[in-house]
């Protein structure tokens, strides 16, 4: 689970590097542009951290926390992208797939630390 918990790590941290990127000459609302910087932000922590804990293990509470933190943002997410796409009718890919990619990061990270090494 460890190893699938650092790829997405490395998937994620690229995606939100990106998402971070794409706002820089975005002609979109404030709303979306902080919201996309916000979750750049945050893959490319949970990635530094995943990394972090891949080389020399950190806190097993604080990863634990971070994982759990990371799930619920991605469920909120996700539900948030599911809303926008019924009440709108115009669906954001981006933000189903991208929250959908850094739920089955936090799941794995929580599931890796069960498992005995």
């Amino acid at each position: 689970m460890k190893v699938i918990s650092i790829l997405l790590a490395f998937l994620n941290s690229i995606f939100g590097a990106l998402l971070i990127l794409s706002c820089i000459s975005a002609s979109e609302t404030l709303g979306w542009v902080t919201t996309k910087t916000g979750a750049g932000i945050l893959a490319l922590y949970f990635g530094i951290l995943t990394f972090k804990d891949a080389v020399q293990p950190i806190s097993q509470s604080r990863m634990v926390l971070n994982a759990l933190l990371i799930v619920i943002i991605s469920v909120s997410a996700l539900m948030w992208g599911i809303h926008w796409s019924i009440s709108s009718g115009d669906i954001k890919l981006t933000l189903l797939i991208f929250s959908g990619s850094l739920f089955v990061q936090g799941l794995t990270s929580i599931l890796g630390m069960l498992q005995p090494e």
